[in-house]
């Protein structure tokens, strides 16, 4: 693994979710370590590029600070098996209520859109 490190002048800390995704659309064998502070160790699988330093320094500088918001949303993309499993068990539910009244039923998608969607705004 080659690692950089980077230093940046930031006042927020950035959402981790992004700045991951952000960083592994650069190279996708990329992970980052961060404590809090100025410092990043970028790590990937090949050695780094001048221009590959300079798109991740840029990544680092610009990626969103994290919100309870966006903490929220990554921690719904990734939640565990047993939780989606709660939540495809209580659309099973919803969707048989709704067939009582000959309502369409809700997919698994709209669902998850909108319990992100509803996270985004608490």
């Amino acid at each position: 693994m080659a690692d950089q490190v980077f230093t940046s002048a930031r006042a927020t800390e950035p959402d981790r979710a992004t700045l991951l995704a952000q960083l592994r659309a650069l190279d996708a064998t990329a992970g980052v370590q961060h404590d809090p502070g100025p410092t990043y160790r970028v790590k990937k699988a090949t050695a780094w590029t001048g221009p590959q330093i300079t798109a991740a320094q840029n990544v680092i500088d610009t990626a969103p600070a994290a919100t309870p918001a966006l903490t929220a949303q990554s921690m719904i993309d990734t939640m565990p098996i047993f939780e989606k499993a709660i939540i495809l068990t209580l659309i099973d539910e919803l969707n048989t209520l709704r067939a009582l009244h000959s309502l369409a039923p809700r997919t698994v998608a709209q669902a998850i859109a909108a319990v992100r969607t509803k996270a985004g705004t608490l």
